[in-house]
């Protein structure tokens, strides 16, 4: 959370002082996660997310020449579904919504990592099975890569890849006793465009 302050303090005075460029970008792509739910033991039961079309927009400025500091939102949605003891039951739509505070800098000229954490909130359409009590928000932390290379004089192709990770819980499971969060991976890719902007 210290770090997180930090951050919000330093992205504008090192903008003045740098007099550099704005970065923003969009994408477009899909991200993949593994089990929400698994007890394999006791019931059998899995509850995953399919795989989600993904929206990022992202903007960053210069801390140094050359690392810079920014915020990454991505919103997904997609069906999930649970199985339990062979069978495969639909529970709808759920989406997510996070947004991430994050420091990249260069790996060669045209590669760029880039890590942060941030937070990552479920949303599914009805309300039953894991969600009864409704969504839940969880913190995050993740890592990427990013490749730019420019198409015209003001904006760049840019394709990234990211890696983040989180405890997943709601209020229905903890009242089912469910104590422990699922550890929860996802790898999400996407292609799109960044500007650089005075």
């Amino acid at each position: 959370m210290r770090a997180i302050l930090g951050l919000l303090f330093v992205l504008p005075a090192s903008a003045s002082l740098l007099q550099a460029q704005t970065d923003y970008y969009a994408g477009l792509g899909v991200t993949l996660g593994t089990a929400l739910v698994q007890d394999r033991i006791v019931e059998g039961i899995e509850v995953r997310q399919g795989l989600a079309p993904t929206l990022t927009l992202g903007a960053g400025l210069p801390i140094t020449p050359r690392y810079r500091a920014g915020l990454e939102a991505a919103l997904t949605s997609s069906g999930y579904h649970s199985k339990e003891n062979g069978g495969e039951t639909d529970l709808g739509t759920l989406r997510t919504g996070s947004i991430v505070l994050g420091l990249d800098g260069p790996i060669v000229s045209t590669v760029r990592w880039r890590a942060g954490v941030g937070l990552l909130t479920y949303w599914p359409s009805e309300e039953q099975g894991i969600f009864l009590r409704g969504g839940t928000t969880r913190f995050l932390a993740g890592a990427g890569v990013d490749y730019r290379r420019p198409i015209m004089s003001k904006w760049d192709l840019m394709a990234s890849l990211r890696y983040d990770f989180h405890r997943f819980t709601t209020g229905e499971l903890r009242a089912r006793g469910f104590g422990q969060n699922q550890g929860v991976q996802r790898i999400s890719a996407w292609l799109g465009l960044a500007r650089g902007t005075q």
